[in-house]
């Protein structure tokens, strides 16, 4: 799923530390991986090493990674049977290692491919072929191209499953990886192989990369005669407070009279636009999270002065596990301040802030600093109990869709979280005198409550 720059730059002891909230939930660190058996040491091996084994003296000084670490590659690098692989993976593969320990999947090290990839996300745009994926058997399944973009010209569709890439498969292929091997430069081609339900032999289209606007808002009406739109945020880029105000703006234009902010499959992104999204429903000067670090309370963090909308219609937000990190604060402060109820299935959980610190040849680590708890204090961060994950945002409305349902268009009519949000909103409209309301102007003053 696509993640969008607006990152907060702090400048401390001359290194650049980029303030963001990050969660990629199909991701994960990988640690050292190791052979099932393993070599016994004898006394017949010990000359291999150019040293008694045995002999070798024993210090209680403190250990010093650095050198521990070279000396290590260096004695790989002098005595491996084999030709070591390079530098540069062992090293990243190290770095890997010592952060797995941690047990915490969001710390994690990126090499340069994978932070140029993250910096593209929370810019807002990357250069691809402009389509959303997701995990499928012996490949990735293209969830829907994106208007306009080199996957639509093609005619990739709905449903598609990308099986190669410049002919190498994508079996047990992670969609990360995947993802890395579709992009590339501008103007370069990829190949991909496609398997399409009804077409008897998988295909290649060649299809040439270009610049891509990762998509982050999308209005639907949904009920005509009650003007119900549906705003879909699909992350927290530093456009998205830009394009909810350009949304916004398109309902009341028509004559809005309800909404459902749409927050499902939104994986998060920046916490500087989840504050702005949340300012654009919520009164200035009101909490929107409250951020704890191992120290106890950092900072809270309130809506800004001069964005509330002031909007005077019913609200309701949906979510399900596919909501996470931003997308929880956000729709926490909505409930928690009473703008609107939630409607779906649980939240991921996802309640940490990860801090996103360059390193040294383009690579950088981003490790988990703090947790977040809703203005209410609820701590949203999802744990393993007896094998299952709890936590996350609790719907005041459950509602569970089929386990095969795709946001698309397509199979909208078998979505009952959507069906559910409009009964809600034509009740509301019903019962309200005020069901002739429509969004009101974006006020220069503060509506103070």
């Amino acid at each position: 799923m696509a993640f969008h720059t607006g990152e907060k730059i702090m400048r401390e002891r001359g290194r650049a530390w980029i303030s963001l909230l990050i969660l990629l939930p199909s991701m994960f660190v990988a640690g050292f991986l190791g052979a099932e058996g393993y070599a016994a040491l004898t006394r017949s091996s010990v000359p291999l090493l150019g040293t008694p084994l045995l002999n070798a003296p024993f210090t209680r000084e403190p250990l010093n990674p650095t050198d521990a670490f070279r000396s290590t590659l260096a004695e790989v690098e002098a005595h491996y049977y084999g030709s070591p692989p390079p530098i540069d993976k062992l090293t990243y593969t190290s770095i890997e290692g010592m952060l797995g320990v941690l047990g915490d999947p969001y710390t994690r090290f990126m090499d340069p491919d994978a932070f140029r990839r993250m910096q593209e996300d929370t810019q807002g745009s990357f250069t691809g072929i402009g389509a959303l994926l997701e995990d499928a058997p012996g490949g990735a399944r293209i969830v829907r191209p994106l208007p306009n973009s080199p996957a639509s010209k093609a005619g990739l569709k709905p449903g598609d499953i990308i099986i190669a890439v410049d002919g190498k498969s994508l079996e047990r292929v992670a969609l990360d990886d995947a993802v890395r091997m579709i992009r590339g430069p501008r103007f370069t081609d990829v190949k991909l192989t496609i398997r399409r339900n009804g077409v008897e032999e998988p295909f290649t289209v060649t299809i040439r990369r270009d610049l891509v606007e990762s998509p982050t808002v999308d209005v639907y009406l949904e009920d005509d005669t009650n003007k119900i739109y549906r705003i879909w945020l699909q992350n927290f880029s530093e456009k998205a407070p830009t394009l909810l105000d350009r949304a916004l703006n398109e309902i009341k234009q028509n004559g809005g009279r309800a909404l459902i902010l749409d927050l499902r499959a939104n994986p998060g992104g920046l916490l500087d636009s989840a504050i702005e999204v949340a300012s654009r429903f919520i009164p200035g000067d009101q909490v929107v999270v409250s951020i704890v670090g191992r120290q106890g309370l950092l900072e809270r963090r309130y809506t800004l002065r001069g964005r509330y909308r002031n909007l005077d219609i019913p609200i309701v937000v949906l979510i399900n596990g596919g909501s996470a990190s931003a997308s929880e604060i956000v729709a926490g402060a909505l409930r928690d301040h009473k703008v609107a109820p939630l409607i779906g299935e649980d939240s991921f959980g996802k309640g940490l802030v990860q801090t996103v610190i360059p390193t040294s040849q383009n690579t950088a680590v981003a490790i988990t600093t703090a947790k977040y708890l809703t203005p209410n204090g609820t701590d949203l961060n999802a744990k393993i109990v007896d094998g299952k994950r709890v936590g996350g945002l609790k719907p005041d409305i459950e509602v569970k869709n089929p386990e095969d349902w795709r946001m698309t268009e397509e199979d909208k009519a078998r979505d009952l979280q959507l069906q559910k949000a409009l009964q809600v909103l034509r009740e509301k409209l019903h019962a309200s005198k005020q069901g002739n309301g429509v969004l009101r102007a974006q006020n220069n003053t503060e509506v103070n409550q």
